[in-house]
C-alpha cells in the first residue's frame, strides 16, 4: 500500500507492506475447442495480512504517524485463456484478466505516544488483475496448479490526521489525502471438473508398481535474496498503535546456499529437508518520535550500514494423499527455524539535526547488533507434477499457525542490552521448475518467500521495563538448484 503525503516528499516509509495468509476455493466454467481452453472463473479468499509503516515524514520538525493495513478478504472474477502442452493434453498454461475486490483497513495515528485523535478508512476496494499459471490433470476430474495474480486496486481517500510541528508542536489539522494498493499473490490448489473431458482415465493416472521402491532425492542451491525485519517499539499501557521508536533492516542483498534432501517411501510415506544461510548487506533505519532531548524531538531518523546473515532449516514429514506416474499431492507437518544475525555500523542522521549521529559516526564504528531465532510449526502440502518429458514443477505452501521469537538487541554506543520475545503467525511458499537432463541428474530454478509476525510480544528495555513490542521479518529468495535421485526398487 502506498500513500500519499499531502504535505510534501517524505524522508522516509509511506509504503506498507502487509504479507501473510489467504484460503480459499473457487468456481469456474470451462470450454476446451482442440488445445485451446477458454472461459470465467471467480474465486473467494479469507485473509491474514498485517503491516505497518511510517507516514507522512516531511520533515524532522513534525510529529509523522504510524500507518497501519490489514487485509481480511478478497476475490477475483476473471476471463481464463490457456493451451494444453504439445503431446500432453494433461498440462495447461493460461493466463487470465478480470476484476479485484479487497476489504481493506487503514488506520493513522501520530506516533510518539501524543494522545492525538487517529483516522481510519475501511472498504471493500475494487480493482483489476492479471494472472497466469499452470494446471495439471491428475485423476479422473481432478486438477492441480500452480498460479501467480497481480492485483492493481486503485487509489482510496484517506485523511492525514491532525498532528503538530516544532519544537512546541504547533498544531497542522487532519488534512485529505489518499492510498493506493497493490498485491502479488502466489497460490497452489486442487480443482474438481464436473462432467466429462478429455482427463486421464484412473488407470491411466495411477503408475504401475509406484508402490515398489524408495525414492531418495538430494541436491544442492544457490540461494541469492532479499531480506527485511522490523520492529515496533510501544508504550506500556497504550499498545503499539503509536509507537515511539522503530528499527528497519532493509535492502540487504543475500548470497549463500543450502543442500536438501528427500525421501518417498514405497508405503507413501514422504521425509524431506534442507539446512543453508547467506550473508549481505544492507541499511537499517531507526526512527523516534518525542524525544527529550536538548530541544524536543519530534522525528528522528538515523541509517546504518548493515552486515546481515541468515541461517535456517526445516524437516517436513507427510504422507502422499494422492500419487500417480505423473504427480504426487502431499499434505505434511513439519518445523522451521530462522537465524538473523545483524549488524547496524555507523550512523547518521537525516530528518533532525538536533538529533542523534550529528556529526555522523564512521561505518567502521559498531552502533547495534541485533541477534534474532524464529521457531516455527509447519501444515502445509506440497504438489509434484510431471508437465512434459523431463519437465517438472514442484510447489509447497505451509502456514505457520504458532511462531516463537526470541532475540537480544544490543544498543553498544549506548551500553543498552534488550532481550526481546514474542509469539505470532507467518507463511512460506516455495516454487521450483526442473528439467532432468538424465534420469537421476536435474537441474532446476525456483523462489521462496518467508513471512513472519508476532502478535503479541515485548522487550525488556534496558533490563528494567517491560514495553511493548511488534516483530516483523521477510525472506524472498531466488534459487538455482542441482539435484541427484535414486530409487531403492523392492524386489
Amino acid at each position: 500500500m502506498d500513500v500519499a503525503d499531502p504535505f510534501g516528499p517524505s524522508i522516509f516509509g509511506d509504503t506498507v507492506r502487509a504479507p501473510g495468509v489467504l484460503v480459499g476455493g473457487q468456481l469456474g466454467y470451462n470450454v476446451q475447442r482442440g488445445d485451446v481452453v477458454y472461459g470465467l472463473e471467480a474465486d473467494l479468499s479469507w485473509a491474514d495480512m498485517d503491516g505497518t509503516k511510517t507516514c507522512f515524514a516531511f520533515s524532522g520538525t513534525f510529529l509523522s504517524s504510524n500507518c497501519m493495513a490489514r487485509v481480511n478478504a478478497m476475490a477475483t472474477f476473471a476471463g481464463r485463456l490457456g493451451w494444453t502442452l504439445p503431446r500432453d493434453s494433461r498440462t495447461l498454461v493460461y493466463g487470465k484478466a478480470g476484476l479485484a475486490l479487497a476489504r481493506t483497513e487503514v488506520d493513522a495515528m501520530p506516533a510518539g505516544g501524543a494522545g492525538l485523535p487517529s483516522t481510519a478508512s475501511t472498504t471493500w476496494h475494487w480493482g483489476w488483475m492479471l494472472g497466469a499459471g499452470v494446471e495439471r490433470a491428475i485423476l479422473p476430474n481432478w486438477t492441480v496448479k500452480a498460479e501467480y495474480s497481480y492485483l492493481g486496486l486503485g487509489n482510496e481517500t484517506l485523511t492525514a490526521p491532525a498532528s503538530g510541528t516544532g519544537e512546541l508542536l504547533s498544531p497542522i489539522p487532519a488534512t485529505a489525502t489518499s492510498f493506493s494498493s497493490d498485491m502479488h499473490q502466489f497460490k497452489i490448489g486442487m480443482n474438481y471438473r464436473f462432467g466429462d473431458g478429455h482427463l486421464p482415465t484412473r488407470a491411466q493416472a495411477r503408475q504401475p508398481g509406484a508402490a515398489n521402491g524408495t525414492q531418495y532425492t538430494a541436491g544442492l542451491r544457490y540461494v541469492h535474496g532479499w531480506g527485511q525485519f522490523q520492529k515496533d517499539l510501544g508504550i506500556p499501557g497504550m499498545g503499539l498503535a503509536s509507537p515511539v521508536s522503530r528499527l528497519t533492516y532493509d535492502g540487504s542483498e543475500l548470497n549463500g546456499a543450502e543442500a536438501f534432501c528427500r525421501i518417498d517411501t514405497s508405503f507413501g510415506l514422504m521425509l524431506k529437508g534442507l539446512v543453508g544461510g547467506a550473508s549481505g548487506g544492507g541499511h537499517m533505519n531507526d526512527e523516534d518520535w518525542g524525544l527529550p532531548f536538548a530541544v524536543f524531538i519530534p522525528y528522528s531518523n538515523t541509517i546504518s550500514s548493515v552486515d546481515d546473515r541468515i541461517r535456517y532449516w526445516t524437516v517436513d514429514v507427510g504422507y502422499h494423499w494422492r500419487r500417480g506416474a505423473t504427480y504426487t499431492v502431499t499434505p505434511f507437518v513439519g518445523y522451521s527455524q530462522l537465524r538473523q544475525d545483524m549488524k547496524g555500523l555507523g550512523c547518521t542522521q537525516i530528518a533532525n539535526p538536533f538529533s542523534d549521529c550529528n556529526p555522523p559516526i564512521p561505518t567502521s564504528v559498531l552502533a547495534i547488533t541485533e541477534n534474532d531465532t524464529w521457531r516455527s510449526r509447519r501444515l502445509g502440502l506440497a504438489v509434484d507434477v510431471a508437465l512434459a518429458p523431463g519437465l517438472s514443477l514442484s510447489g509447497e505452501a505451509a502456514y505457520l499457525p504458532y511462531v516463537r521469537f526470541t532475540g537480544t538487541d544490543n544498543h553498544v554506543l549506548r551500553a543498552l542490552l534488550s532481550p526481546e520475545s514474542g509469539d505470532g503467525v507467518g507463511v512460506q511458499v516455495e516454487a521450483m521448475l526442473s528439467y532432468a537432463v538424465t534420469e537421476a541428474l536435474s537441474v532446476g530454478v525456483g523462489g521462496r518467500y518467508w513471512s513472519m509476525r508476532t502478535t503479541s510480544g515485548d522487550v525488556n528495555f534496558g533490563g528494567v521495563e517491560i514495553v511493548p513490542m511488534r516483530y516483523a521479518a521477510e525472506q524472498a529468495h531466488l534459487l538455482v538448484q542441482g539435484s541427484y535421485k535414486f530409487n531403492e526398487t523392492r524386489k
